[in-house]
């Protein structure tokens, strides 16, 4: 009998395991399949702690996330007018958001999963969707047949441009993976750079500029915080420039792209718009509108208009999934100067649009509590060059999430949710990681 409970618990431990470890397999797929797939995991999680009782602690950042969405549905539920019924009962299934945040984050934290086998799947999956990347800018097609889409290469994403993005945001726990494997020296040292550019090639071949920012932006953090390993990575940093420039110099489609973003980057009217006050619009003459309604580029347009937005509805926001319907009031006004999309692709603009103040607060505390606790207090420690190594790598997956000049997919909406708040759990956990 006792042998034979050692081997239910054993069965249900490794499908949790399993559930855990295809995360970034089952970020490859559709919305529909993700938002099952995480409600599985969820439930499965908190049904195997309750079997086994295994107590689930909450600290204060769970607290926090709990509070986030409470406020979500409170902002919704007192803007129902103009949000809608429906708009209220998605703020309440935003709470998974929250389960699964503190689900996974005391999954790491009983050491129930190996974090070392997510990075080496975490690993495969990111050399997978580079490959594909070169299958479809070579043939034309990717291994399931879907073409280039609106200038950008979505490999087995189709019509969904986020290859680029997907392999960022893998990208770091991938070249981790590297450093766990026990082999020499300088075989890691080679294989970490072939990796590093593998992947940096992937997401400039898929077209994805911002992605492409991030991850260089990743890799020079590195350069600046791991003492150790320093070389490497700034050979890396060196080949990722020399790569760049060869392609943007010879491949017209990344030259257009890179060449494209100088005229988007308006640094003279995001001075003039970040400086000038507000004025009603029936204040402002017909000459003044042709004058300061010149942006031409989309982003700048979507966050003046996300700005305007949070100035109705300051301290608690107009509610989730609001910036649409707010931005059709805008546009009678001030029509050059504002563009209506599903969100304001920014986080912290976002959760301003929708929270408010309030919701800021909320969240900037989560931050600064989590880097305080699982960052800067552990970094000051005396501890193993493994161990500051792991701490450095998972403080900069968390910058490069949260650096606040990126855009970014809603935080709200089912797979840029699911990745944002699953990484965010990660970040907040406290992983051991050994090598193999």
């Amino acid at each position: 009998m006792k042998n034979f409970s050692l081997k239910i618990f054993s069965n249900k431990s490794n499908i949790l395991k399993f559930l855990f470890y295809i995360f970034p397999v089952a970020m490859l797929t559709s919305s529909g399949y993700i938002t099952t797939y995480a409600s599985i995991l969820t439930i499965y999680t908190l049904y195997y702690f309750f079997y086994h009782k295994i107590k689930i602690n909450l600290s204060i950042l769970d607290y926090l996330i709990t509070l986030f969405f409470l406020l979500s549905i409170t902002s919704t539920l007192l803007n129902i007018n103009a949000t809608g019924s429906f708009m209220l009962f998605k703020s309440v299934l935003d709470l998974r958001f929250a389960i699964l945040f503190f689900a996974i984050r005391n999954l790491i934290d009983q050491k129930i999963v190996n974090i070392n086998i997510f990075c080496i799947i975490s690993l495969i999956c990111t050399i997978f969707v580079s490959s594909d990347i070169f299958l479809q800018v070579i043939n034309g097609k990717n291994i399931l047949g879907y073409p280039e889409i609106d200038g950008r290469y979505g490999s087995v994403f189709g019509k969904e441009a986020i290859a680029g993005s997907y392999i960022q945001k893998f990208s770091l726990l991938s070249i981790l993976s590297v450093f766990l494997f026990s082999i020499e020296d300088k075989s890691k040292f080679y294989l970490t750079i072939l990796v590093i550019n593998f992947l940096s090639l992937g997401i400039l071949m898929s077209l994805d500029r911002m992605p492409y920012t991030i991850y260089v932006f990743s890799i020079t953090i590195l350069v600046i915080l791991v003492k150790q390993c320093r070389l490497r990575f700034i050979l890396s940093l060196i080949l990722i420039t020399v790569i760049f420039i060869f392609f943007f110099n010879n491949y017209a489609k990344v030259n257009y792209k890179y060449l494209s973003l100088t005229k988007e980057i308006e640094y003279s009217k995001i001075q003039r718009f970040l400086s000038s006050k507000p004025e009603k619009a029936e204040n402002i003459s017909e000459n003044k509108i042709k004058i300061n309604n010149d942006l031409s580029s989309d982003y700048l347009k979507i966050y003046n208009t996300a700005y305007k937005i949070f100035l109705n509805n300051i301290f608690i926001g107009s509610g989730v999934k609001s910036y649409h319907s707010e931005c059709l009031k805008l546009l009678i006004k001030d029509e050059k100067n504002i563009l209506c999309s599903t969100h304001p692709h920014n986080i912290y603009l976002e959760i301003l649009v929708n929270e408010g103040i309030i919701g800021i607060l909320i969240f900037v505390s989560f931050i600064l509590i989590l880097l305080k606790r699982n960052y800067f207090d552990e970094l000051l420690k005396k501890t193993t060059v493994e161990k500051k190594l792991q701490t450095i790598f998972f403080l900069t997956i968390l910058i490069s999430e949260l650096v606040p000049f990126r855009s970014y997919g809603s935080i709200y909406q089912t797979v840029n949710g699911t990745i944002f708040w699953f990484i965010l759990a990660l970040a907040s956990s406290k992983i051991s990681i050994k090598k193999f």
